[in-house]
């Protein structure tokens, strides 16, 4: 589908707010949008450590008039605007967790925690949220839906989605239909990127132990090395992709973790290291399980070691729901026509565990464009990521465009 190739129609009747009504709106809300983004880069918390973010959310809620539940699946939060109880629901998620990563940037609003830092945008997410609550509030009477706002902790982890849907979520609700968004430095900023099907890959997280017998540097012969063990294992897994895999089917592994040693002359009795693999493909997946599971363990009986391969399935593959994103992308033209939406002709290899959502909810990701100079250009988890804070209003307007003229 070419987004060009849409047909964008007159702005409808049943549109009960203009356009130049939403960008106003969005306009007059953003500074403070762009606060509450700066308040919670300089305040970051580690994915199941979000309690003061959470509160944060909650607090800002309730001063909104929404109904909110705390505590949900960890430091989850749900906010709802209740429009009517015969109304459908329709649902819009921001992640809110930080990464262990130290913030380099220098900026006034730059992270002043050590190795803790917002590198992946989740801020921006959570106050886009934050200010779509806000103006929807506004626009009460226009709304034909309620609203459920839905702001996750440790999507980083990849746990946090299904642990809110484990803890009840959605029980006394059930969202017709459920959206988000991710920054993305490589799109111009305010420009919005989408894609039909795929957008983003499975991930699994793994983690290897290998075990020998450790001893003095200069009697290798009486050891056994797990240092080399690991070496080979690392060598035959990052093989599996290029010579076990179907080169037309994307996939990619990669070790980003190991752990293991005292001291230059010592050979340690133990090793580990850990890294994930993904893949667009479920029955590639499946294989990289398997070929994993063989090297791990054949590889280190070879040289006489033992070893334990300990996987975590984090998140399936997403892929957008073609008759909302074609509905989401003619919207889009018609409401909020100063947004340049953009085909995304690839899938990132990037997991995303809204997708855990979407095996319950029809839904839609959506791409913003935060990228607008050398600054604002760090790839994701970048320690000197950042975003350029005007695209927040494309956020804004997209998820208000999309709840103000829902088709349910």
């Amino acid at each position: 589908m070419s987004f060009e190739q849409i047909d964008v129609k007159q702005q409808s009747k049943s549109h009960n707010v203009s356009t130049e009504q939403l960008a106003s709106a969005v306009d007059a809300l953003l500074p403070e949008v762009i606060r509450m983004r700066r308040y919670l880069h300089q305040h970051p918390e580690l994915s199941g450590d979000e309690k003061n973010t959470a509160a944060f959310v909650a607090n800002s809620c309730r001063q909104l008039g929404l109904e909110v539940d705390e505590a949900i699946g960890g430091h989850g939060v749900l906010a709802c605007l209740k429009i009517a109880p015969d109304k459908p629901w329709i649902a819009f998620r921001g992640d809110m967790d930080a990464l262990p990563i130290q913030d380099t940037k220098h900026q006034p609003y730059s992270s002043p925690i050590a190795n803790i830092s917002h590198s992946c945008g989740h801020d921006a997410h959570t106050a886009i949220l934050l200010g779509t609550a806000q103006l929807l509030s506004q626009f009460k009477e226009q709304l034909q839906c309620n609203i459920a706002f839905v702001f996750q902790p440790a999507e980083e982890t990849c746990q946090g989605a299904a642990a809110m849907l484990k803890d009840g979520l959605f029980k006394t609700i059930q969202p017709a239909q459920i959206y988000a968004l991710h920054v993305y430095p490589y799109l111009p900023a305010g420009s919005i990127g989408l894609r039909e099907g795929a957008m983003c890959a499975a991930a699994d997280m793994f983690e290897v132990e290998i075990h020998g017998r450790g001893g003095h540097a200069a009697r290798p012969h009486e050891c056994i090395d797990v240092v080399l063990v690991a070496s080979h294992v690392i060598q035959a897994l990052h093989h599996i992709v290029s010579r076990r895999v179907n080169p037309l089917h994307q996939a990619v592994l990669t070790i980003g973790q190991i752990h293991g040693g005292h001291a230059g002359n010592v050979i340690p009795d133990h090793i580990t290291f850990s890294g994930t693999f993904r893949s667009l493909h479920p029955e590639v997946h499946e294989e990289i399980r398997v070929c994993m599971d063989h090297i791990i363990r054949q590889t280190s009986e070879t040289w006489g070691a033992t070893s334990k391969f300990m996987l975590k399935q984090a998140t399936p593959v997403l892929i957008n729901d073609a008759e909302l994103l074609t509905d989401a992308t003619a919207l889009l033209k018609q409401l909020t026509p100063q947004i340049k939406c953009i085909d995304i002709h690839e899938p990132s290899m990037g997991g995303e565990d809204f997708a855990e959502f979407m095996r319950e909810i029809p839904g839609c990701l959506f791409r913003l464009g935060t990228g607008s100079s050398p600054e604002t250009r760090y790839p994701l988890h970048h320690p000197s990521f950042d975003i350029d804070e005007s695209s927040m209003h494309s956020g804004i307007a997209t998820f208000s465009a999309l709840a103000l003229s829902a088709k349910i």
